[in-house]
């Protein structure tokens, strides 16, 4: 088998990975009917416990499947990736990642001298790293976008206040907010535009607001949405329940703002033994230690 043969059917392989990874989450006819069966019967979980097992195990699996993809496409649009095919994107970027730096160390060390372990073992680490730098840049994405809203959402939420207390209806208000703060914070602006089209479509505004705090995991939009149904539920005044929470979410803020003022004198320590000391160091003491050695070696008679 020549070099040809070789890279042919490394390139075979990899193509056959990758189809198995993007069609194995197709879901088939019999899933589909499994996931029926599991909607008819979810009052009743233990009706085939005894009688079809194999029932069982094969609903057990497509639950903890169905979880599993569910969880991964949470994590995408925490991230800010709301294409419904962006977890399926995910998996050919991590399996091309993974299996190109193995092939192209292969076909390194055929058409080269290096020998073949190393250009594998570089090949692993670089496909390992590959594997991983996906989720590391997913929750970047997701901190990222967290921070952004936390630093937006005193401010929404006093437009808000001030929206209500001019006779408007939350959701006219929650429009209104979106295109007020569209060019200082683009991203909350989207998320209550969304907000507000789930409204309109029917949806309650407290539940609306809770899918908005599933899409960035957020405890401060989860504790909105409480306010937001604890009003309607009670009939409490909406506006004075915004008013308190905005005066409290701002008040985190400062507090969040004096945590990091406190945490960047002891962060500053670690440059500045590393960077400037050294420097003042070697300005200080190196003529001193110039002038010395002329003084003991250069000067010195022999």
């Amino acid at each position: 088998m020549n070099a040809i043969d070789i890279f042919w059917l490394l390139a075979g392989i990899c193509l056959f990975v990758m189809f198995l990874l993007i069609f194995s989450g197709g879901k088939s006819h019999s899933d589909d009917r499994i996931q029926e069966l599991a909607a008819a019967d979810s009052s009743r979980p233990d009706r085939y416990a005894g009688e079809t097992p194999l029932y069982s195990s094969k609903l057990k699996k497509y639950v903890q499947q169905e979880q599993k993809a569910r969880e991964l496409r949470n994590r995408m649009i925490q991230a800010g990736f709301y294409d419904p095919e962006s977890a399926y994107w995910l998996t050919i970027v991590k399996s091309i990642a993974s299996l190109l730096p193995v092939a192209i160390g292969a076909l390194i060390s055929l058409f080269t001298e290096i020998p073949f372990t190393t250009t594998m073992f570089l090949g692993l680490t670089i496909g390992l790293i590959g594997t991983l730098t996906p989720t590391f840049i997913l929750d970047f994405r997701k901190r990222s976008r967290q921070k952004k809203i936390r630093r937006s959402l005193p401010d929404a939420l006093d437009v808000l206040g001030v929206c209500l207390e001019g006779g408007m209806s939350f959701q006219s208000a929650l429009l209104r907010v979106a295109q007020e703060l569209s060019l200082a914070h683009p991203e909350l602006a989207l998320e209550l535009a969304i907000v507000d089209r789930e409204t309109r479509m029917g949806l309650p505004p407290g539940e609306a607001l809770r899918k908005f705090a599933d899409r960035f995991d957020l405890e401060e939009i989860r504790s909105m949405a409480g306010v937001v149904l604890q009003a309607q539920q009670y009939g409490a005044s909406l506006v004075d329940a915004m008013t308190v929470f905005a005066e409290s979410m701002r008040e985190k803020r400062s507090q969040y703002a004096e945590t990091r003022a406190q945490q960047a004198v002891v962060k500053v320590i670690f440059p500045t033994m590393l960077c400037i000391f050294p420097a003042l160091f070697l300005v200080v003491v190196g003529p001193a230690v110039i002038q010395i050695y002329k003084t003991l070696v250069v000067d010195s008679p022999m």
